[in-house]
């Protein structure tokens, strides 16, 4: 495996700096959700809005033209599978066991139940680190601790796992692998879609301050409707360990980046990747969602050093709700019509068997 972030700054450099590839501009975004149901419609398909005091999530039902197809939808999430296929991928144990009864590559790593931590902490000395810490039943990013290298550092990520976990969560401490982290969108027996998560990050010109070349990528981020609602949030700590500060003037096509997390929400760029990724990494993505039982659609998320070699690649979760709006609105690239994948996927799973 590569040292830390040698992959990634590879991709950067490669991928986006090299070939000047720009930010895309975007003035509105249009709602997924009004999308899907408005396409179902047109094809005939019957829609009921579900009232749902408690979710906070739009609930509509679904039905074919022909009454015998039904489909529910929360959110942007279309489905016809089982709770008990939800449960799997909301409990990421359960996840990684599916996973690697079929065989598919995924990091090293064991979950305990929050009265386990004396074997917990056992464990983790045998485990190669850094180790990645985060509850086994909770939902995005929350719980999850990145680096975790030492026995101080796992007590604190153990508790923010469960402080952060649903229920009685349990804690998952898992091998952290090194690469570029890949969303791919899967829609029954294809990949429509695989964009980069990549944290946000600087290119030194050998001229101006880290102050002043962040400020210019906050220039540079609000020709994106969504980027500009999700500034970058600057990590001074984690920069301080790489040696700079704000006054620090990085050497000409130095990448700088500027926090460890790859979520929209602190300030990530999301890059569209879908036709440079190897075909046998696309199929990796696909037997994971396959491993899921009568999951149909569904977000995989892997790691990957190389993404024209399918044995740098690593799986690291299967997701039942992803959100569209990533693939449909990256920040560099080709925008994917995902929502249209869906329609035509179910509409033809509809005509296949009248």
């Amino acid at each position: 495996m590569s040292t830390d972030y040698e992959a990634l700054k590879k991709f950067v450099h490669d991928r986006m700096v090299l070939p000047d590839l720009p930010i895309n501009h975007l003035d509105t975004t249009r709602d997924a959700i009004a999308s899907i149901i408005r396409q179902f419609t047109d094809l005939g398909w019957r829609i009921v809005k579900v009232e749902d005091e408690k979710s906070r999530h739009r609930r509509h039902e679904l039905t074919s033209p022909d009454g015998r197809i039904a489909l529910s939808m929360i959110g942007g999430k279309v489905y016809r599978h089982p709770g008990a296929t939800e449960q799997i991928c909301r409990r990421k144990h359960l996840t990684k066991k599916m996973l690697d009864i079929a065989l598919l590559p995924t990091p090293i790593g064991a979950d305990f139940t929050a009265n386990e931590k004396a074997i917990a902490a056992a464990f983790f000395e045998k485990m190669p680190k850094p180790v990645v810490v985060k509850p086994t039943d909770s939902g995005s990013s929350h719980g999850v601790t990145v680096g975790v290298t030492d026995q101080a550092g796992l007590s604190s990520a153990w508790q923010y796992a469960l402080d952060e976990g649903r229920g009685r969560s349990n804690v998952l401490i898992e091998q952290f692998v090194r690469g570029v982290e890949l969303r791919a969108f899967v829609v029954g027996p294809r990949v429509v879609s695989v964009f980069a998560r990549i944290q946000p990050f600087v290119v030194g010109s050998g001229r101006h301050s880290l102050e002043r070349l962040i400020e210019k990528l906050h220039e540079a981020r609000s020709v994106h409707y969504r980027a500009n609602k999700m500034p970058v949030v600057v990590d001074w700590e984690f920069l301080e360990r790489s040696g700079y500060v704000a006054s620090s003037v990085p050497n000409d096509g130095d990448i700088v980046f500027l926090n460890p997390f790859n979520f929209p929400s602190m300030g990530s760029f999301l890059v569209d990747v879908t036709k440079d990724v190897s075909a046998e990494i696309r199929n990796l993505a696909f037997r994971a969602k396959e491993s899921i039982p009568f999951l149909e659609i569904a977000g995989v998320d892997l790691l990957v050093e190389d993404l024209d070699d399918v044995n740098t690649a690593s799986i690291l979760e299967v997701n039942t709700a992803a959100s569209l709006d990533l693939h449909r609105y990256p920040t560099h690239g080709e925008p994917r019509a995902v929502d249209q994948d869906i329609v035509e996927y179910f509409h033809q799973v509809f005509l296949d068997t009248k």
